[in-house]
């Protein structure tokens, strides 16, 4: 057997890298140390220090010792260019050299502040459009701008000073970021308590809103036949054996016993199906607390739900559009305990038990007999005594059990039809856009949320939403309802008029800048409060999809077993929060930016590179075609050519009234090296965003693109990939978007329909008038 020949090293050479890793080494220590004593102290800092200029000290100090990738890229940014390095002629917006000088237009207070977040944002950008790599070089960019470049400049300028702006309301005590991480460790912890009768919040009649009446027949009939919700469960694997309550643990639980009898939330049986513990949690109220219905078991025997009908998220936002002109009037009504008022079939409430009491113990709390016996159920001829025991089962839908959502969000949407919006008004990403907006409405759960751009539509249809939910005994909570507003807030993210913008709520972005602080300065934190504070991140992100391509090993540590331990934090993770504290400025998604004249369309073949086409067709057809963007099973088609056989798709189809001849080329480029098709069309799309991005005209605005490879459309629709192939581009897709406002629409069009196909092949085209 061959032997595998070794590497003898010299003495000097194995002193020499000794000396190495003890230089690396003693590097690394320095430059965290000097992190730490650069950091501000978090607790308190000069009382003429702002709460903006603390937080740009702090990212001074960071940006100056740091060893993160990110640090890096920022320190070139002020590095001298070469005269060999210095741009020639490229009308690419990448690399963005910094910002030296304040714009005077954009009103700022702490100018050094402004100037270091705003170029710490440019940093960012350029090293996630080279894929944030792991061993950056430095940036070699000209200190001479384009047209476009200052065009970016001036967008990462006005967006910066409307977040600094933002985080200054938000931090009204100062900028205190020591241990504002520690509420993501506690969450991860069990944070639960024990019941207190009295403190748990309740509504004083429950069960007043019968879902029968709202809800769709199609989910209603599989809801009052237990047989389709439970299918495989027989009566035993419904009950959740747990320790009898002792002591005062009893007390407080049979004291919330008797006040959820009176106010028909519960009821009583000698015998259930299935049985939950329940626990209390805190809420914001001080000394309140909400009953938690433990229903993961009981779920785990169900069938699968169906997904909750046309629920909003951030992104449903994306589809509002603010034409020159208009005005948008903004609406909000928010039920009160709402699954404390949705009913549950009788047929179902023997399965939602929880721990039996005994009579006896009840008329101690001053029950009356007559009571008991009318609250239950199956006593028949029965005769109850005060040893006879009873459980207490749910009468409305459980918080806990996971067909509760489906049932509560169908409610909600039952209301909104029923006070005469139409169903393709109510925004979801499944389902195509209506072509007029003058009314339209989201709706998740228990929030519904309106967009009017007419007041005296607006009233009415308000009044006549309140009227049903008054109908149909749905509470409404009063102090958060908003009226043609200008301004409001909704899942999380603040919506105004002036000027047309979707953001996070102020508080929420203040909490989320704090709490990435304190992780960069402690550098340790559990798997489990990583995930916490990744889920709220990935939830703003829904605002800017393409914020998600930056994640990837932050995923593997938050995945890591031994949940609770806290860790380092490895140097990879770090540097994917960093980058979204950097990009925090352009999370902002603008409701005013207007469709593109053109029509573009891309393509890429392996035998050839790319081709990228372009179409006048006026903005008129180009939103009709993007309405269908990110909307399942819908394609569109040109004019068919003599020569073109069309191949059979299924989904959609909506036949566009040009022909093939009438797209000129843009770009017909070969490919520099061969890859996978999927990745050379994602190329393709880049492209084309490139080429959008040369002209600051063609800034803060909806691109459609037409895209033969669903692989592309679906990942840069969606704005990452589990492929490690397409992380990269995707990345440099993100940036481009980010950098110049772009929100672009992707389509798909069929191969022998793409007009940018013979580009792609080497056969450019040009436009026959």
């Amino acid at each position: 057997m061959a032997k595998t020949p070794q590497c003898h090293c010299s003495p000097a050479r194995r002193k020499r890298n000794r000396r190495r890793v003890l230089r690396h080494r003693l590097t690394i220590c320095v430059r965290r140390l000097l992190l730490h004593r650069s950091l501000p102290d978090g607790k308190s800092h000069e009382p003429s220090l702002t709460p903006v200029a603390a937080f740009g000290a702090f990212l001074s100090g960071f940006l100056e010792t740091s060893g993160l990738a990110l640090a890096v890229f920022y320190r070139s940014l002020f590095s001298e260019v070469p005269q060999s390095c210095a741009r020639r002629n490229s009308k690419d917006i990448f690399p963005l050299p910094p910002i030296l000088e304040w714009d005077v237009g954009f009103a700022a207070t702490d100018e050094q502040a402004h100037l270091v977040c705003s170029n710490l944002c440019i940093a960012a950008l350029n090293f996630l459009y080279q894929g944030m790599p792991k061993n950056p070089s430095e940036i070699r960019s000209s200190r001479r701008c384009s047209s476009a470049q200052l065009g970016v400049h001036q967008h990462i300028m006005q967006r910066t000073a409307r977040h600094l702006r933002r985080l200054a309301d938000a931090w009204e005590g100062g900028f205190k970021w020591t241990g504002s991480f520690s509420k993501y460790e506690s969450a991860s912890s069990s944070c639960y308590e024990k019941v207190r009768g009295d403190d748990v919040d309740l509504p004083s009649t429950a069960a007043t809103c019968d879902p029968a009446l709202l809800a769709r027949e199609e989910l209603w009939r599989l809801v009052v036949q237990p047989e389709s919700v439970f299918p495989n469960a027989c009566e035993p694997s419904g009950l959740v054996r747990e320790a009898p309550l002792t002591g005062q643990e009893r007390q407080e639980y049979l004291r919330l016993t008797v006040r959820e009898l009176q106010c028909g939330k519960l009821r009583l049986r000698h015998t259930v199906k299935g049985r939950a513990r329940i626990f209390a949690a805190p809420k914001s109220a001080e000394g309140r607390q909400r009953k938690i219905w433990d229903g993961s078991a009981l779920s785990s025997i169900a069938a699968v739900p169906p997904a909750p009908h046309r629920l909003a998220n951030p992104s449903s936002f994306l589809d509002l559009l603010v034409r020159p002109g208009e005005k948008l009037l903004l609406s909000k009504r928010d039920a009160s305990t709402f699954f404390d008022s949705l009913k549950v079939p009788k047929a179902l409430q023997e399965w939602f038990g929880q721990a039996p009491v005994r009579v006896g113990e009840l008329l101690s709390f001053g029950l009356k007999l007559d009571d008991i016996r009318r609250w239950t159920d199956d006593l028949g001829e029965k005769r109850l005594h005060k040893h006879a025991i009873l459980f207490p089962v749910n009468v409305v839908w459980p918080m806990g059990f996971s067909w509760s959502s489906c049932i509560a969000q169908d409610t909600s949407l039952g209301c909104v039809l029923e006070a005469g919006v139409a169903e393709d008004c109510i925004l979801s990403l499944d389902h195509a856009l209506p072509k007029h907006q003058d009314e339209l409405c989201a709706v998740a759960t228990d929030d519904v949320m309106f967009f009017h751009k007419n007041h005296d539509r607006g009233r009415t249809t308000l009044r006549r939403l309140d009227r049903v939910f008054a109908e149909h005994g749905v509470s409404k909570n009063f102090k958060t309802d908003v009226s043609l507003s200008s301004a409001m807030t909704g899942l999380g993210c603040d919506i105004s008029s002036f000027p047309p913008l979707v953001e996070p709520a102020c508080r929420k972005l203040g909490g989320i800048v704090l709490s990435l602080c304190d992780l960069l300065s402690s550098r340790v934190a559990s798997p489990k409060a990583v995930s916490s504070l990744l889920g709220v991140l990935q939830w703003f992100s829904l605002l800017q999809r393409g914020m998600f391509s930056m994640f990837d090993e932050v995923y593997k540590f938050a995945s890591q077993p031994q949940q609770q331990e806290r860790k380092p934090l490895p140097e990879q993770v770090l540097g994917e929060l960093v980058e979204f504290l950097a990009l925090a400025p352009l999370l902002p998604a603008a409701l005013d930016r207007q469709f593109l004249d053109t029509m573009l369309a891309c393509d890429a073949a392996p035998e050839f590179g790319f081709g990228v086409c372009a179409f006048d067709c006026g903005r008129r057809v180009t939103e009709e075609v993007g309405r269908l963007a990110e909307r399942r099973g819908d394609y569109v088609r040109l004019l068919p050519g003599p020569a073109c056989a069309e191949v059979p798709r299924s989904g959609t189809q909506h036949r566009l009234p040009f022909e093939e001849q009438q797209f000129r080329t843009l770009i017909s480029c070969k490919a520099r090296k061969p890859a996978h098709s999927g990745l050379l069309e994602c190329h393709g799309v880049l492209l084309t965003l490139k080429w959008v991005s040369r002209s600051k005209a063609r800034f803060h605005s909806r691109p459609v693109i037409l895209v033969d490879a669903k692989v592309a459309l679906g990942c840069i629709s969606k704005g990452r990939s589990s492929a490690r192939a397409l992380r990269r581009v995707l990345r440099s897709t993100a940036a481009v978007c980010l950098a110049c406002d772009l929100l672009p629409r992707l389509i798909y069009i069929p191969s022998e329909s793409n007009p940018a196909d013979g580009p792609s092949r080497g056969h450019p085209r040009r436009k026959q008038m």
